[in-house]
């Protein structure tokens, strides 16, 4: 059976742990000042590309072809657009992120690690 003072070091390992990996996403997210949604036409592109795709596809797919069957095809086309537009536009962002992260979370573990298993020199 564990004892308390075990799992509060636990807590306290996964909190550093954790702020770690959150402070890799707000360094990394001030690196990049702002620069991930940039390109505004790459957003709206594949929005409306959606929009249309929605649009047809309900309307020539369907043996009823309402008005409200039509514009809900539009509407979920459109917002799998924008989504994969939102996506694209902020993959260096993302990536960028989630690589800082890796390291902060990596550094943490090794400090972690070291204070666990001192090395003796001696």
């Amino acid at each position: 059976m564990r004892t308390t003072h075990a799992l509060e070091f636990d807590l306290t390992y996964l909190k550093q742990l954790i702020g770690a990996g959150l402070d890799g996403i707000e360094s990394a997210r001030r690196e990049h000042a702002g620069g991930a949604f940039a390109s505004r036409p790459a957003v709206w592109t594949p929005a409306a590309i959606g929009t249309t795709l929605g649009l047809l596809t309900t309307r020539l797919g369907g043996k009823r072809n309402s008005a409200s069957r039509t514009a809900w095809g539009g509407l979920v086309g459109g917002v799998l657009g924008i989504s994969a537009g939102l996506a694209w536009a902020s993959r260096g962002l993302i990536g960028h992120a989630a690589r800082t992260a890796t390291r902060r979370v990596n550094a943490t573990r090794d400090a972690h690690w070291l204070d666990t298993h001192p090395i003796d020199y001696a």
